[in-house]
């Protein structure tokens, strides 16, 4: 398969050259909390209250700023600390190694603060009382607050309603700290994602619970379109409306969810789950999600697919829009426009408008080269293209992305020797959250080159000139319709924020969630626990060096997905609540309950499960662990689609093994793509999963685990000792 030189949103699929400065964008009046954001997550862990090396506390002015500190006001290169950050030298650059340096966008920040005058931080947002009145939660900051306000604004909701509210939090914040700017930031950043993963006409305000704070937010799924179920109940090929799942569009939100906890015995959860969880049928019982990474994930594949229903192929894609770009093309409906240089593209692009019946319909096609044919002023109407990514207007004004290859099949991410993502640390340009945090005001400006270099020519010198200069039209015609589009989406978002969109919100809280990396003390907080100095040393006990969190032991910095890979057996292990694993989300391929899981194996009969097609190949599950499982593999196609493949769940004696098939060997087909096999294992025997099939989604494979018993306040059916072990099959 060709790779498609892809311009994402992020990186302008049709670039101006103001996309760089999205980053930057804080007004004189906003690098104060800018700043102070960038030091809390960055440098309190050795310049804080608890840790005060060179006597300097970074939250506190006083202990730095002024004549005789490292930073002076209005002078960035008499401030030290300026030297310290922007060095490149390991030995002098702060934070120091092996933590990793400040980013370019956050130099810069400090840069333009510092030379601002370096103005006072705004105060942080004070931690809400809570009532104290619940033993369960006496340990966990923030958990009885949160539940208490979701509860007293479902007992003001007519019982009809309940079920088709959810909740989002931004709580944890205040245990480490943050401003009312910080807050606000991401109540922006939950209204852009809920409105740019909706099909409904309407844009949707997150209504806030804890006026006053700011950290608690709720949705009607009816308002969003979510509360619909795509998926047909389990073993059931009709499409009838009797034979739907219960599992609606939100609930696959909570599948992938690596945060949830259930805190046991806690009267004010069991009041919740009589009033709300008991009713709203939700897939894991789990009251709130998170902000952050409810914007940094839902806007990313699988979720950011899934939610929209998005096909696999363009022409499904424009099937389901009502767009014929053939017809409107040989008509001169679509319009177009060429580049040179877009400021990402090594080479062409070519973009073209066609009208859709919410707005606007935009394809930007990109080129290997620009030699030969795949030079664009060679043959401005038919040219040979290598891929591209398409934009349209939802029905609420906000926009959704596309990415697909030369072929016009469905890409979620595009290899870095192409294009890369100047917001991501790892530079990989993803469908969804790329293209959202690029696009802060829709369509990007560009300057059309196609149309003046032929308006210069003689017409005996070109063929086609007439119909050139018919579907490349004037600039000022152009900008028009790109005016209409921009006023279009700023007017959507305007709604939706309640305020002009001074910034834009995803690129402060995604990057803080997906790429910086996670303090101690920012991990105490995620935990709910106020005070991080006990914890240092709980880390370097065995049970959580062997995690691979022997960083947190030094006082150092791990990354977000080892947290998530064990968040789950921390929170156990501390014992803070019962955490819910997410053991069936589709971007969680392992689940390793104890050091035991890592006897279970899963292999096949090449090296790297690397096949050819027509090749055979043999899996093989060998059990070396303390006794025995009771086991199923399920294998997933490079499309998604699920099939179980063993008769239920069976047993697997201790030091015995498992072959598939039985006999022979399964023909690997020429079909290019990965595909995978996953075991799900554990030593108490448990229902088999369900494979969940729908239109527009991804297939999911269900297991019944995590029941709340509302009588006994426990849940039933714990996955804590569930082992899950997914083997990736290439073929090439």
């Amino acid at each position: 398969m060709r790779w498609s030189l892809i311009l994402i949103g992020l990186m302008a699929s049709f670039l101006s050259p103001s996309a760089s400065a999205a980053w930057h964008n804080e007004s004189a009046a906003d690098l104060p909390a800018a700043v102070k954001q960038i030091f809390r997550a960055r440098c309190v862990e050795c310049h804080g209250t608890v840790r005060r090396e060179a006597d300097i506390d970074i939250l506190d002015l006083s202990s730095y700023r002024g004549e005789d500190g490292v930073v002076i006001p209005g002078s960035v290169d008499d401030s030290i600390l300026y030297d310290y950050i922007a060095s490149d030298d390991e030995d002098y650059r702060m934070p120091e190694a092996p933590r990793p340096p400040l980013t370019k966008a956050e130099i810069e920040t400090v840069r333009r603060w510092i030379d601002a005058g370096a103005g006072d931080f705004p105060p942080d947002v004070s931690i809400p009382a809570e009532p104290g009145a619940d033993a369960a939660l006496a340990g966990v900051t923030g958990a009885e607050y949160v539940l208490t306000q979701i509860l007293q604004y479902v007992q003001n909701v007519p019982r009809d309603d309940r079920a088709y509210l959810r909740f989002f939090s931004s709580n944890h914040l205040l245990t480490s700290g943050a401003s009312a700017a910080e807050l606000l930031t991401y109540r922006h950043a939950l209204a852009k994602a809920i409105n740019h993963l909706s099909w409904e006409p309407d844009i949707v305000r997150p209504v806030c619970v804890d006026e006053g704070v700011g950290t608690i937010f709720v949705v009607d799924l009816r308002d969003l379109g979510w509360q619909k179920s795509p998926f047909t109940a389990a073993g059931d090929a009709s499409s009838s409306p009797a034979s739907r799942s219960s599992v609606d569009l939100f609930d696959m939100v909570l599948l992938e969810y690596p945060y949830g906890l259930v805190f046991e015995h806690s009267e004010v959860f069991q009041q919740l789950g009589d009033v709300y969880l008991n009713h709203a049928d939700l897939v894991r019982p789990i009251p709130w999600v998170r902000i952050d990474w409810f914007v940094s994930t839902a806007t990313q594949s699988p979720l950011y697919e899934d939610l929209l229903q998005l096909p696999f192929e363009l022409y499904e894609l424009e099937d389901m829009l009502d767009v014929d770009s053939q017809s409107n093309l040989e008509t001169y409906v679509a319009r177009r426009a060429g580049m040179t240089l877009s400021g990402v593209s090594r080479n062409n692009r070519v973009v073209e408008r066609h009208p859709s019946r919410n707005g606007a319909y935009w394809k930007s096609f990109d080129f290997e080269t620009s030699k030969g044919l795949q030079n664009m002023f060679v043959d401005p109407i038919n040219f040979h293209y290598a891929g591209g990514e398409m934009i349209w207007n939802l029905p609420n004004g906000t926009q959704a992305y596309f990415v697909t290859d030369t072929a016009g099949l469905r890409l979620t991410e595009a290899p870095t020797s192409i294009v890369t993502d100047k917001f991501a640390e790892d530079r990989v340009v993803r469908n969804g959250l790329a293209c959202m945090r690029c696009h802060e005001r829709g369509v990007k400006r560009f300057a059309d080159n196609i149309r003046p270099a032929f308006e210069s020519l003689p017409g005996s010198a070109v063929a086609g000139k007439a119909d050139i200069l018919r579907l490349y039209i004037a600039r000022e015609d152009m900008n028009r319709l790109l005016d209409r589009d921009e006023r279009r989406f700023l007017t959507a978002m305007r709604e939706a924020l309640g305020e002009e969109q001074n910034s834009e919100p995803l690129i402060p809280v995604s990057r803080t969630f997906l790429d910086a990396p996670l303090t101690l003390q920012q991990a105490a907080a995620e935990l709910g626990l106020k005070d991080a100095t006990g914890l240092q040393n709980v880390f370097r006990l065995p049970q959580f060096m062997q995690l691979g969190l022997a960083g947190f032991s030094a006082g150092g910095v791990i990354r977000r997905d080892t947290w998530e890979d064990y968040f789950d057996r921390i929170a156990r292990q501390l014992g803070i609540a019962v955490p819910v694993a997410a053991v069936n989300g589709l971007t969680r391929p392992d689940h390793l309950p104890d050091s035991a899981a890592r006897q279970l194996t899963l292999t096949t009969n090449k090296a790297g499960n690397i096949f050819a097609p027509g090749e055979g190949m043999v899996v093989t599950l060998t059990n070396n662990t303390a006794g025995d499982l009771f086991f199923e593999l399920v294998g997933t196609s490079a499309r998604g689609r699920k099939v179980v493949l063993t008769d239920g769940v069976q047993r697997l004696g201790q030091g015995q093994s498992c072959r598939l098939p039985q006999s022979g060997s399964i023909t690997i087909q020429p079909q290019l793509g990965d595909e995978f096999i996953t075991v799900f294992a554990s030593p108490v025997k448990f229902s088999p999963g369900t494979i969940l099939r729908g239109q527009g989604v991804m297939d999911r494979f269900l297991h019944s685990f995590y029941a709340y018993d509302r009588h006994s306040g426990r849940l039933t059916r714990d996955a804590g000792r569930l082992i899950k072990k997914t083997l990736r099959i290439q073929t090439r």
